[in-house]
């Protein structure tokens, strides 16, 4: 077993427990344990686009086990909501005909979800901006991400208060749009999956360039993570396991399933400095939440 030492903010799922399914807390718990066993100390529980209900039905479970850690489990941080205010053109396999427009009233209602650390949203929605300030008024943390935004729009999110984009150039704008401007503002926490599927070395590369003090590594593992391949259920959808990809059954990218020691060997491979690293997946992503 690997030292458990990293924190992953991007967590949909592990061990076949889809967070945002999950019916028990012995299910939360079965996928913290398979997290502990994979190295991670520390988590965010992601929910991706969903009924408002269901989310509140698995914010519920999560919570309840966050406030008991037990030995041999990965520390529950809070709960990262991915949506439901993004871009219908980028939304990847979040299921469309959850994703709404985000206004104030709304954002209310997903902040009595719990301790919700970080949303990810597109900041092109009219009433975007908005919502961004208040969330940044209530302490969470907003990152760009499934986005279509234009580099102006991008510029925009990043001036409200926005400070991190989710899975850089994966399900967003690139170059130009929301990538490109968050890799050109020293102000911008870069999030970025590096495991050989989601991102190119040489991009992963051409993104760190001189911004190795502000990247953060995350996995944004789904639920077949450490189940090896297969037909797994993620949310409304299947998703199939094949050569360390995980796919909907029409192909789209549905997540990750590696482990951030994997990534950190393919920084390793690109001459990051180990000691930038490593602070990616500890010390870093505590930092970006005040913690």
């Amino acid at each position: 077993m690997i030292k458990p030492m990293y924190v992953d903010l991007q967590v949909n799922g592990h061990a076949g427990i889809d967070f945002l399914t999950a019916k028990s807390e012995d299910e939360i718990r079965l996928a913290a344990r398979s997290l502990f066993n994979h190295g991670v100390k520390a988590f965010l529980p992601t929910l991706i686009t969903s009924d408002l209900e269901m989310s509140r039905t698995a914010s519920e479970l999560i919570s309840r086990v966050s406030k008991n850690t037990k030995d041999g489990e990965a520390k529950i941080l809070g709960l990262h909501l991915e949506g439901p205010f993004i871009s219908h053109e980028k939304c990847g396999v979040h299921p469309s005909h959850f994703i709404t427009l985000p206004t104030i009233r709304k954002a209310m209602e997903y902040l009595t979800l719990g301790d919700v650390k970080i949303v990810t949203m597109a900041p092109e929605l009219p009433g975007a901006l908005e919502v961004i300030r208040f969330f940044v008024d209530q302490g969470v943390v907003v990152s760009l991400g499934h986005s279509n935004a234009t580099p102006d729009q991008a510029h925009a999110g990043f001036d409200n208060g926005a400070s991190t984009v989710t899975h850089l150039f994966n399900a967003m704008s690139k170059m130009p749009g929301l990538a490109s401007v968050a890799i050109e503002r020293e102000d911008v926490m870069l999030q970025i999956i590096a495991d050989d599927i989601h991102v190119k070395r040489q991009d992963i590369a051409l993104a760190l360039r001189g911004n190795t003090k502000r990247f953060i590594l995350t996995n944004d593992c789904v639920a077949p993570a450490g189940l090896g391949d297969g037909i797994f259920n993620f949310g409304e959808m299947q998703i199939q396991v094949t050569n360390g990809s995980a796919r909907r059954i029409d192909g789209t990218l549905a997540g990750g399933i590696g482990t951030l020691s994997q990534s950190l060997d393919i920084l390793d491979s690109l001459g990051i400095d180990k000691s930038d690293s490593l602070a990616s997946v500890t010390t870093r992503p505590l930092a970006m939440l005040d913690l």
